[in-house]
């Protein structure tokens, strides 16, 4: 059987809305056990929902649980005891499968960089998630895992793409890679991408150059690559967009270019799970902000996971 750890204490929303995804999944997947890590100040009111609990749920109870405030360095020194570390540890014991969190990201990077093994030579982990594309999806990292990024850390980020993008998208077998940048011309940017431009280029990496933002949907590359601090910024914005257009589809005016979009699917919460590479676990970071239903599209993602990494 399969095991997914999870930190049910971590994130922005109610910690009901994960429970009653954790419940769903469980019910629905009677062949994989959950693994669910909650913090001491939960355990009464888990009791309550213990005989509605499936066969499948095995609950850790933690001393205490990481805010997502809370400063990473804070929480590596004085809470490694807590659900979100527990969590990861379970990957390092052979507990798990998988882990997912929604919990803080500085601090879910700075325990899995502790309990975990880095695949040399990454030396920052890396958060990648599939976007949908017409015809085809790509792979887009890092979403938020690493801020700041040398030219020789885009250059490892390329290779991690590289080598992982084939799991995770099926059919490929020697992905194009592209940088984001201002522009497509090997003149655009600042320092740092342009020195990573001449890196990828003097690379064994089918590496294609620069590409823009609105390349993002277009499946023109297999993967795109660019630092955590644009990359998260990039995916929420496109996270706010669709939402309004799902918003104003509802508009007599919208529905005569509607099925256009539509041929691809653009729900966020169906895209919900982003995978941290680098390390040698599988640990998956759900958006802090799910409900009940993205939070279970990030279970289901994870189990996803498990199966393309078999080995």
């Amino acid at each position: 059987m399969a095991c997914i750890a999870i930190d049910l204490m971590g994130g922005d929303t109610p910690v009901e809305s994960r429970l009653a995804a954790v419940v769903k999944f469980a019910r629905k997947n009677p062949t994989t056990d959950v693994l669910v890590f909650i913090s001491e100040s939960y355990e009464k009111p888990l009791q309550k929902q213990a005989l509605n609990l499936p066969n499948n749920w095995i609950t850790e109870v933690c001393t205490s649980q990481v805010s997502m405030s809370e400063s990473p360095l804070a929480a590596l020194r004085n809470k490694r005891d807590s659900s979100l570390s527990q969590t990861i540890k379970s990957l390092q014991d052979n507990r798990a499968n998988a882990v997912l969190t929604a919990g803080n990201t500085g601090a879910l990077v700075a325990f899995a960089k502790y309990w975990l093994k880095s695949i040399s030579p990454i030396e920052r982990p890396a958060l990648a998630t599939v976007i949908p594309g017409h015809p085809k999806p790509t792979l887009f990292l890092d979403v938020g895992a690493s801020l700041e990024y040398r030219a020789h850390d885009l250059l490892n980020l390329a290779e991690l793409g590289s080598q992982m993008a084939p799991r995770l998208i099926p059919g490929l077998s020697h992905p194009e890679i592209a940088l984001l940048n201002v522009g497509t011309e090997h003149i655009k940017g600042h320092d740092t991408i342009q020195q990573a431009d001449r890196l990828l280029q003097q690379s064994s990496l089918n590496y294609v150059g620069f590409c823009e933002g609105s390349a993002l949907f277009s499946g023109h590359y297999d993967v795109i690559c660019c630092d955590g601090f644009v990359g998260n910024i990039t995916l929420k914005a496109c996270e706010g967009l669709i939402k309004n257009l799902q918003l104003k589809s509802q508009g007599k005016g919208w529905r005569r270019w509607l099925p256009k979009i539509n041929k691809v699917n653009l729900n966020p919460a169906q895209y919900n799970g982003a995978l941290l590479l680098g390390l040698d676990g599988l640990v998956v970071k759900s958006h802090g902000h799910s409900d009940s239903q993205g939070f279970y599209h990030a279970l289901e993602r994870t189990a996803g996971y498990i199966k393309s990494f078999a080995p």
